[in-house]
């Protein structure tokens, strides 16, 4: 497997270990995490590694304003928390929130961030 898909299968354990759904796509059911390459998704700044990006949209499961904000704020923290775990990488800086839609077509509230991740 690529250094990359190493770097992907690890951040998807760390968030499953800590009990947040992640997925890089198809059907995911909210509350979750959707993790997909970042932009630019790889740069050889840390010989003699590289430095990858993962884009995280962390979706609530509540559709209400209040409730959705809420579960959000929690599943953001919950995600650090997770991420705190993987040696070399450095935790997102949420977007603030906006509204997307699952495979499922309810809009719900999230939260995208960029996480930077250097591998050894």
């Amino acid at each position: 497997m690529s250094r990359l898909g190493d770097d992907l299968a690890t951040l998807l354990g760390a968030l499953e270990t800590a009990g947040i759904r992640a997925g890089v796509g198809g059907q995911l059911t909210a509350p979750c995490v959707l993790v997909q390459a970042g932009d630019p998704w790889s740069e050889p700044r840390r010989l003699p590694g590289r430095v990858g990006r993962w884009r995280l949209s962390a979706v609530a499961g509540a559709v209400d304003t209040r409730g959705g904000l809420e579960e959000l704020g929690e599943l953001v923290d919950a995600i650090d928390g997770a991420l705190r775990t993987v040696e070399g990488c450095e935790l997102p800086t949420w977007g603030r929130p906006t509204v997307i839609a699952l495979d499922d077509g309810v809009r719900r509230p999230a939260a995208i961030g960029t996480v930077q991740y250097a591998s050894s």
